[in-house]
């Protein structure tokens, strides 16, 4: 291999790690959020409802709708959180998810 093959080889290994981190980072703040709103709403089962969040992710879903569902979600229940409130409150998840991957021992 020359000196280009070895750099666009070593760019594609941090294009694939960097996409690695972020989905993990996004599943876990995914998980985190759906205990979170469990909480709020008094939801017994917490394991189906980071289920439905986990489900929804994967059919392909953005934040967007991750959003939408758990504001309908909460409103179903009487909650009245606004999404601002819960935009600001998956940057923290997402930070605490990223410390927590972070600590995580590498394979």
């Amino acid at each position: 291999m020359n000196a280009i093959e070895n750099r666009e080889k070593a760019l594609e290994e941090i294009y694939f790690l960097n996409s690695e981190m972020a989905f993990k980072v996004r599943s876990r703040r995914d998980r985190l959020l759906a205990v979170w709103v469990c909480g709020i709403t008094g939801a017994a089962d917490v394991k189906a409802y980071v289920g439905e969040i986990v489900d929804l992710r994967m059919s392909g879903a953005d934040d967007e709708a991750v959003i939408a569902k758990i504001l309908a979600d909460l409103r179903s229940t009487g909650n009245d959180l606004d999404e601002r409130a819960l935009r600001e409150r998956m940057k923290t998840l997402s930070v605490a998810a990223t410390q927590d991957i972070a600590r995580q021992p590498s394979l």
